[in-house]
């Protein structure tokens, strides 16, 4: 948190040049095909559109993310996204892959309802652990939350997601990454071959995609968090009940940050204290 006020009208960094306003949208479609010979989901999209705005986000309110980031949060929303997709409407899913060298936080999150994703990475005061692992929870219309943890050995994300399904999800799934931010998730139904499925190549993988299959359905999501001054300011509020003077320290306001995406916030005290619980 800074106590340096921005300029008025300003909700980025104290400093900062740009007036406050919408982040660029990024949208992206997902095909879902049927491979009825094989028993299995292909599903495929290019995320162009979805990373560009991930990168406008991340450069305007935290700063430009170094090679290993781009490459981990790239993996990362698109895995997500691909998984979301197969999701029943109603689910909210966060992961936090806990990364041992260098040790690193990748925090995603996704709802299949109102079809958003979101993500940010973690790289300074990340407490180094002795074991990479990924937590999952998933929250299904509004119920008790379901907890996974898988331990996992590999930076590639792809990868991470893929003993995921294998431990958690007990279904078979295979991620590819196609190119840059084109990327193909094969998902085993009942039927499947799954020792077939395990063995495939990723050529092989990509020819599967591109042949005739049944078009299922498709998806658009969107790179969006959610986060509000309201909803800010009411988690605030819940961390420091009673408790303004350790938050202001003298001063009238302070910056708050987002945790799900970094997005900043100017929050004065007269606004903190706007319920009357303080006086």
């Amino acid at each position: 948190m800074s106590s340096e006020a921005p300029e008025p009208g300003k909700t980025g960094p104290p400093g900062d040049d740009g007036a406050a306003g919408p982040d660029k949208v990024g949208e992206v479609t997902v095909r879902r095909l049927e491979d009825l010979e094989n028993d299995l989901l292909v599903i495929r999209a290019d995320f162009q559109h979805l990373y560009a705005a991930y990168l406008d986000h991340v450069r305007r309110w935290e700063s430009d993310p170094d090679g290993l980031s781009q490459i981990l949060m790239r993996q990362g929303l698109g895995a997500a996204t691909l998984h979301l997709s197969c999701r029943p409407l109603g689910e909210m899913v966060g992961w936090t892959i806990n990364i041992h060298q260098p040790p690193t936080n990748v925090f995603l999150t996704g709802d299949s309802s109102e079809r958003t994703v979101t993500g940010r990475i973690y790289t300074e005061n990340v407490k180094p652990s002795e074991q990479s692992r990924m937590f999952v929870q998933t929250t299904r219309n509004a119920g008790t939350p379901r907890q996974s943890v898988v331990e996992v050995d590999s930076h590639d994300v792809l990868q991470i997601f893929e003993d995921y399904y294998g431990r958690s999800e007990q279904r078979p799934a295979r991620f590819f990454e196609v190119g840059d931010t084109d990327f193909l998730m094969l998902l085993g139904m009942p039927r499947v071959d799954v020792n077939w499925l395990k063995n495939l190549t990723r050529d092989e993988a990509i020819g599967l995609s591109e042949e005739d299959l049944t078009l299922l359905d498709e998806k658009t999501y969107r790179f969006q968090c959610g986060c509000s001054a309201e909803k800010m300011i009411a988690a605030v509020r819940g961390m420091f009940a009673g408790k303004s003077d350790d938050l202001f320290q003298g001063e009238s306001g302070v910056e708050v940050f987002c945790p799900r995406c970094g997005r900043r916030w100017w929050l004065e005290r007269e606004e903190f204290e706007g319920t009357g619980e303080e006086e």
